[in-house]
């Protein structure tokens, strides 16, 4: 057995993780853990399996014949445990082009790995314009200064609200 990551995309349609579950026990492999999202009428996600190694080129077959999809199949990589700290940032303001390049370069100047990253632009009538947030997880050292973050994040526009909690 050998874990791999299964990722997938293509146009959305009732029944799509039913079917790439079905293909996955086809094969005699174990889903571990999945993220999926709907993106303007596509359906794109993630899939971690345990699979046997002589099963991967069946498993791509019998994915390629769903819906259409677009699958990429790769070892997973197995990260060496270190002494780290998740945080969780939340970050609000109004929209604007180059927003998320902005933000995440300011993470990028502290050498810190970005995990999970959720954006969303939402209409917030009483400002006029669109409301940014993104939900981002990083893993940092257990000594690394969190407050850090806050700063250099607010730093780069008055309007941005920072949030942070350690995990």
């Amino acid at each position: 057995m050998q874990a791999m990551v299964l990722s997938v995309i293509g146009k959305d349609k009732p029944g799509l993780v039913d079917e790439l579950a079905k293909a996955v026990k086809q094969v005699n492999g174990n889903w571990l853990r999945s993220s999926f999202c709907h993106l303007s009428g596509h359906f794109a996600g993630f899939v971690e399996i345990m699979l046997p190694k002589e099963m991967h080129n069946k498993l791509v077959e019998q994915c390629h014949t769903i819906s259409s999809l677009q699958i990429t199949l790769l070892p997973a990589h197995v990260e060496s445990p270190e002494s780290s700290v998740e945080i969780n940032i939340k970050v609000t303001g109004n929209d604007r082009q180059g927003i998320v390049s902005d933000v995440t370069g300011a993470l990028k100047t502290f050498d810190l790995n970005i995990t999970e990253l959720q954006t969303s632009c939402d209409s917030a009538p009483n400002w006029g314009s669109l409301l940014f947030t993104a939900n981002i997880k990083i893993h940092a050292p257990e000594n690394f200064d969190a407050a850090k973050i806050i700063e250099a994040i607010e730093s780069i526009a008055d309007d941005l609200i920072v949030d942070l909690r350690l995990d």
